[in-house]
């Protein structure tokens, strides 16, 4: 299965705050705004898998201005500032909870 090459990515807030997606430019699409499904597994810092079973791989670091534009916490964005570690679900789920308040 090929995976998808984003680049200057970023974390969205997917609809009801009960999961995230990525938005990026796509690599294979000549740059074009790529959005993802759900992202439901970390499968290396830089490789994540979607609700749709898609492969994603992150290039360069988090797209951290665009981030803060929309709102998110300096604390959230410096977490994911080289990919998904570990304890992304844990972020994400207190992220949400505070979103969700």
């Amino acid at each position: 299965q090929k995976s998808i090459c984003l680049s200057s990515w970023r974390i969205k807030v997917m609809e009801g705050n009960t999961a995230i997606s990525l938005e990026g430019k796509r690599q294979d699409m000549k740059g074009l705004l790529w959005h993802s499904n759900a992202i439901t597994e970390r499968v290396a810092h830089n490789q994540l898998r979607t609700s749709s079973g898609s492969l994603y791989l992150l290039q360069g670091k988090i797209d951290s201005a665009t981030m803060r534009r929309e709102g998110f916490p300096y604390r959230f964005i410096k977490r994911f500032t080289y990919g998904f570690s570990r304890r992304w679900k844990e972020y994400v789920q207190e992220f949400l909870e505070e979103r969700r308040r």
